[in-house]
């Protein structure tokens, strides 16, 4: 493979890139970066360890409130107290899930998962993130 698979095309005055190639990129990354996956154990506020530059934490089936909060730390050693985490969520039940970063030091960062939606949670939030 060359590098010129991935160079955009050019359609009606929009550039795009064909989604094989576009995914097969996006396998690269995320093999370089060491993307890991953990699942808490028991509550929406359980701490979980990931030691990877990006991943996904799955949360247990929960019941957040609407108009509610809920804080876990994330235990990573590639995290340093001045990295910059980029978070997003995958919410696929009920709510509306945003997170952020409501602390960081050497070794974690603490994510704050909000439900801004009408209704409670019903199910597992996916929380993706990347240390920079």
């Amino acid at each position: 493979m060359t590098s010129a698979n991935f160079l955009p095309s050019k359609d009606n005055g929009r550039f795009y890139v064909f989604s094989k190639q576009f995914n097969a990129l996006v396998d690269k990354v995320n093999t370089l970066l060491g993307r890991g996956t953990v699942t808490q154990a028991t509550s929406i506020t359980t701490g979980v360890t990931l030691n990877a530059r990006a991943g996904v934490v799955t949360t247990v089936a929960s019941t957040l409130a609407a108009n509610a909060d809920a804080a876990f730390a994330v235990t990573n050693s590639y995290v340093k107290s001045d990295s910059v985490i980029v978070l997003t969520c995958l919410n696929t039940g009920a709510g509306i899930a945003t997170a952020q970063v409501s602390a960081v030091a050497d070794g974690s960062f603490t994510v704050l998962l909000a439900n801004s939606g009408n209704a409670a949670f019903n199910s597992t939030i996916g929380v993706h993130f990347l240390v920079l």
